[in-house]
């Protein structure tokens, strides 16, 4: 099994990306954690630290950086900066696979031998510029492969989402699962929702944040696992 960073996102940085002395900040504060701290903890102290520069992130306009900037941090998760003040972690674990694993009831796979990967987590956790946490969502589980005949299947155990606090985010359509594709031999572990909140004045609603996002891992029939989201 290979673990491989986030798919989406991943852009070439060019000299006019790299990152503000704000991010830049952010991301060697991260990288130099001792781990004595949780990520969310390390973050907000960042942020309440350096309230003086964050004016300055407000003002940089999306001519000037690409809307969507991501930098791979040494524990191999990945930060991403965007135009709309807030930013994101994605990570991905990996835990013993201790399932009692059956053997699939399917004609494709009832005779085949396949391999099987760690149980892996993907994650990704939103916050805003002040360094307060949003939200995060995960999704869990794990997968079987064979490179000959090409299978792959996904063994879904768990996904959800917790939210900051205080929580100020409404979320609805909520779906989770897995899925295979017989076709491309790349099967994924999923959880997706619509998170949104805003407020009403004299009677008009106001929506401040509203995005659809899926959070997922895939696995090839080579046993290579991404970590990867979807945002719109």
């Amino acid at each position: 099994m290979v673990l491989v960073p986030s798919a989406s996102a991943q852009e070439a940085l060019t000299a006019s990306e790299k990152p503000s002395e704000w991010e830049q900040g952010l991301i060697d504060a991260l990288n130099s954690n001792t781990k004595t701290l949780s990520t969310d903890d390390l973050i907000l102290n960042y942020c309440e630290a350096n309230k003086d520069k964050i004016s300055i992130l407000k003002n940089n306009t999306a001519s000037e950086k690409s809307k969507l900037r991501t930098y791979e941090l040494k524990d191999e998760s990945d930060i991403t900066f965007t135009n709309e003040n807030f930013f994101f972690v994605t990570n991905m674990t990996e835990e013993p696979n201790n399932k009692t694993i059956t053997q699939s009831t399917t004609v494709a796979t009832s005779s085949v031998n396949l391999d099987y990967t760690d149980t892996i987590t993907a994650s990704q956790s939103f916050y805003n510029i002040m360094g307060g946490r949003l939200f995060t969502i995960y999704s869990k589980g794990y997968y079987g492969y064979s490179i000959s005949p090409a299978i792959v299947e996904a063994h879904y155990i768990d996904a959800w989402y917790t939210l900051g606090t205080p929580t100020i985010f409404q979320v609805s359509n909520w779906q989770e699962g897995a899925s295979d594709n017989t076709v491309t031999h790349i099967s994924e572990i999923y959880g997706s929702g619509h998170f949104h909140w805003g407020f009403e004045i004299a009677g008009a609603g106001l929506v401040l944040y509203d995005k659809n996002i899926k959070v997922y891992s895939t696995c090839d029939q080579f046993g290579n696992v991404h970590r990867t989201y979807e945002m719109t």
